[in-house]
């Protein structure tokens, strides 16, 4: 976990692009657990900046095979220019990790492009450290059960499947 962060926050700050690191991964002899730090790479170019929004590409959309999310969508509101974390058939993913999102001021701000949304007649959802980490399974069926409505073709494997949810 330590990698991806590290990763990630390189990457928000614009010290450097993971592109640019995962060419220098390519000149060094020697590197520890150089295929992860090349998949954490080509996940953060893609548009994973956290921990928790690598966290649902790998524990819930990449092995329950959900449909790829378009990351980091840039979208213009009424309260300015924000970012979504990922898109789905017009449904917003909002990843919720606690570094972004804890304070009263940062719930605000989440809550009021929630709203932002509504008014551009768009659903969203928001996910949490428990929801993608703790209970990948689950989430991803509930997941299943919202972009169905949406059209999407999914074939989850049993023990995903919607009639295994409980309340």
């Amino acid at each position: 976990m330590e990698a991806i962060v590290a990763v990630a926050r390189a990457v928000q700050t614009r010290r450097t692009t993971a592109v640019r690191m995962a060419e220098l991964l390519t000149t060094r002899t020697r590197a520890r657990q150089r295929d992860f730090l090349q998949g954490v790479l080509i996940d953060v170019a893609g548009g994973t900046c956290s921990v928790l929004e690598h966290a649902y590409l790998t524990r819930v959309e990449h092995p329950h095979g959900l449909t790829p999310a378009i990351r980091q969508v840039r979208v213009v509101t009424a309260s300015g220019v924000v970012y979504r974390d990922a898109d789905v058939l017009e449904l917003a993913i909002e990843l919720d990790g606690r570094l972004f999102h804890d304070t009263a001021e940062q719930r605000d701000r989440d809550f009021e492009r929630d709203l932002d949304l509504a008014v551009a007649g768009r659903d969203s959802v928001r996910l949490t450290w428990g929801q993608v980490v703790g209970r990948p399974c689950r989430t991803t069926a509930k997941l299943d059960v919202v972009l169905q409505r949406r059209g999407a073709r999914l074939r989850p494997t049993p023990e995903h499947a919607p009639d295994r949810l409980a309340a």
